[in-house]
């Protein structure tokens, strides 16, 4: 992964030639394919 020379509009990005694989974003926010809840989240979540 190249990290950002500039910090602008585009600071967060990883990539833009390429949609990331399913493998990058496991290792990138591996939180949106949890299965549970995060454990602050509460009961009525």
């Amino acid at each position: 992964m190249r990290l950002a020379s500039r910090f602008g509009y585009a600071a967060n990005q990883i990539r833009r030639d390429r949609p990331l694989t399913h493998e990058e974003l496991i290792r990138h926010v591996p939180s949106i394919f949890g299965e549970d809840r995060h454990t602050s989240r509460s009961e009525r979540y």
